[in-house]
């Protein structure tokens, strides 16, 4: 009787309008990233990265190395995501980047032991002049790269100073990520600790943005707070660093 009387109580407020009802406002749960107008799930990938230095390829031979490299997302089923370019900025003895998203360590050691990497690897021997390889686990967002859309991207490996503990790097670039993150133009945003699974054992970290063209990811670059932030909280933190902007190649169709 209580409660009925209540409710009754309740609804003559509301319909005299003495109490106005408001609804209340969506709460974000715990693993939700707000990124200006969109709301996406946080999700773990292990990211592969490679640097090449193949400086004599060019022409119609640089155009089928980086055709092979971008088919391999519609080869391998446990791709989510592939960038491959040329770089952008100048950066010695790195001139093509390689970037790929899986969903575990699993399916990245697949990978390392597939028939169509191997396919790709032999095409590419003779080109090769040097690489730098390091895999890493993230959070990170939704990263489209099978349509034609364009991406860019600026990826930066990192080798953290002796004292500096791992938790102050991921610290720091949390920190960076987070800021990233509130533009809306940035697509994605993502960071890690090398796992030395296969490759480089010098750099021990690495972040990579993302967007949706070099325009945007430049806007981001030169943006006061990020570089403020990077180069005062994150690259004090290391004592070697490579950065390399890239534009995603697109081919006109598929090989396959």
């Amino acid at each position: 009787m209580m409660v009925r009387a209540s409710v009754d109580s309740t609804q003559r407020l509301l319909d005299t309008g003495l109490l106005v009802w408001r609804p209340r406002k969506n709460l974000a749960a715990p693993n939700v990233i707000i990124n200006q107008s969109r709301v996406m799930k946080a999700n773990q990938a292990v990211e592969h990265v490679v640097l090449f230095n193949m400086p004599f390829l060019q022409g119609d031979q640089e155009a089928r190395v980086l055709h092979a490299l971008y088919d391999l997302q519609f080869r391998l089923d446990s791709v989510d995501a592939l960038v491959v370019g040329r770089v952008l900025n100048k950066v010695e003895n790195v001139t093509h980047v390689l970037f790929i998203r899986f969903q575990t360590i699993e399916n990245l050691t697949h990978f390392y032991r597939s028939d169509a990497l191997s396919t790709v690897l032999c095409l590419m021997a003779p080109h090769i002049h040097g690489e730098i390889v390091i895999d890493y686990v993230s959070s990170t967002g939704h990263l489209q790269t099978e349509c034609k859309d364009p991406v860019s991207m600026s990826l930066t490996l990192l080798r953290k100073k002796r004292d500096v503990s791992p938790g102050e790097m991921d610290c720091a670039l949390f920190s960076l990520k987070a800021l990233a993150e509130g533009y809306c133009f940035v697509n994605d945003f993502t960071f890690g600790s090398n796992l030395f699974i296969s490759g480089d054992k010098y750099y021990t970290n690495a972040f990579a943005a993302f967007a949706k063209s070099l325009c945007e990811l430049d806007a981001l670059l030169e943006d006061m707070n990020y570089a403020k932030l990077l180069h005062l909280k994150v690259l004090p933190l290391s004592c070697s660093t490579i950065t390399v902007n890239v534009l995603a190649f697109k081919p006109i169709k598929s090989c396959l």
